[in-house]
């Protein structure tokens, strides 16, 4: 492990705001330490495109783990200048030592305890040490220094519900069983046990453990009492970091071959997220999901709630982002330079039959500080057309044309004066346009 210090308390950088990065469509970003670039690299969480560094040059290095505080900023744990650097949730960009040099020498791996607790363990010292995030001050040490109980703590230790931490030992090629209400151990894998090499992370499921061993190439599973079940993935060089993602997939990174996958739990067939050396991406050691934070966007100058855009059709289902429009004017004084497009939000449409649906919508916007939030409504055709015709012909279950979707709706007479109008353009495409009210009162727009 690198043994470079590097001092530097406090970076402020200037970026677009966290959620405006990536797919705006995306409620997700993905960060992956690069070690060997003393860096992480933020990612479109959906895509996988690469967006940007996430600090400056000389602020981190070999960074490791990630989490979040109690309000919502990132962590990261730099292993070899012995830090915790905070960045602001809001631009990822401002940076903060919260531990400094002196604390503990090379820290690695980090799991949270309590939303404002800490396990932070050492790599060359094997020390785990239990830290209070809000005041960054040591409550109390878990496991000593020069235990002599496992060696090269590394990057993934897990907590279970009933309060026992595990902690792989690269260099002792073991799994050490901690009891955090005592300190006691065991050893839930012994040093070479089940020919375990260079074990890195650890992550707890319901009915296995997982484990990356890095010298075996390969994903070990366990029982929960610590029986041996085999390798569920073989032969993936640098098998490094691995986090759970959702309740169906894993991620885990490579660091010899610098990428990410996602591993489907039920069959551990996968699909590779980020690229082989994306971005720059050297040495891939952690990765973490970090969910964009939605701001409610206040607009002036909107006119009409009136919203439109394509959507995508699969199979019953039409999915729509939608825009608007601020600074127009009606007749002669209509500017096209002052008209500015911005994101409304998404709209479902689940149709149910020939000429009826459920419509749903999600929309970060407000207006006089009113948002027009969340919310859904059945919807039917205002007026039969050639294409509703059509689809009456068959069965609605055994239509695959979906050009049944174009035509008028309304949400019935209750819901008078406002509709939508569908015009499909292909299979997999339709402009939909919303003719609605505003959530308050625009007198003052």
């Amino acid at each position: 492990m690198k043994q470079i210090l590097l001092i530097g308390l406090i970076i402020t950088t200037h970026f677009a705001p966290a959620q405006e990065m990536g797919n705006p469509n995306c409620d997700s970003l993905l960060l992956v330490s690069s070690w060997s670039r003393d860096n992480v690299k933020i990612y479109d969480g959906c895509d996988g495109s690469y967006v940007r560094d996430l600090a400056d040059t000389g602020v981190l290095d070999g960074p490791q783990a990630m989490f979040e505080d109690s309000n919502g900023d990132l962590v990261v744990v730099s292993e070899s200048n012995h830090k915790l650097v905070k960045f602001d949730r809001n631009t990822l960009s401002t940076a903060t030592t919260v531990i400094a040099p002196g604390l503990i020498d090379n820290p690695i791996a980090v799991v949270k305890k309590t939303a404002d607790e800490i396990f932070l363990g050492s790599y060359s010292s094997n020390t785990i040490l239990e830290i209070n995030t809000s005041s960054w001050q040591v409550g109390n040490t878990l496991l000593p220094a020069g235990n002599n109980k496992i060696q090269g703590i590394d990057i993934g230790m897990a907590l279970s519900n009933d309060g026992f931490l595990y902690v792989p030992g690269y260099d002792s090629d073991s799994i050490l069983r901690v009891n955090t209400a005592n300190g006691s151990t065991t050893q839930f894998v012994n040093s070479g046990q089940h020919n375990l090499d260079r074990p890195r992370s650890i992550l707890l499921l319901s009915n296995q453990i997982l484990v990356t061993a890095w010298g075996n190439q390969a994903i070990m599973s366990f029982g929960l009492n610590g029986q041996f079940q085999g390798e569920v993935v073989s032969g993936f060089p640098g098998a490094a970091g691995l986090i759970q993602d959702g309740p169906e997939h894993i991620l885990v990174t490579s660091d010899t071959l610098s990428t990410v996958r996602r591993y489907r739990l039920s069959d551990f067939s996968f699909e590779t997220v980020v690229p082989s050396r994306s971005g720059g991406l050297a040495g891939a050691t952690f990765v973490y999901r970090l969910t964009k934070v939605r701001s409610q966007t206040p607009i002036t100058g909107m006119r009409q709630a009136w919203m439109s855009g394509v959507g995508t059709i699969d199979g019953n289902q039409l999915l729509v982002s939608e825009f608007t429009t601020t600074g127009g004017q009606f007749g002669a004084n209509l500017d096209p330079e002052a008209i500015d497009t911005v994101y409304w939000g998404e709209v479902l449409f689940t149709f149910d039959s020939c000429h009826t649906a459920t419509m749903s919508y999600a929309s970060d916007l407000t207006v006089n500080e009113v948002p027009f939030g969340t919310g859904s409504y059945a919807i039917e055709r205002l007026a039969q057309n050639p294409a509703g015709a059509a689809c009456d012909e068959s069965s609605f279950a055994q239509v695959t044309d979906a050009s049944y979707m174009t035509g008028v709706y309304y949400g019935g007479p209750s819901r008078s004066g406002e509709g939508f109008t569908i015009d499909y353009l292909n299979p997999q495409q339709a402009v939909v346009t919303w003719f609605t009210y505003l959530p308050a009162d625009c007198s003052a727009c």
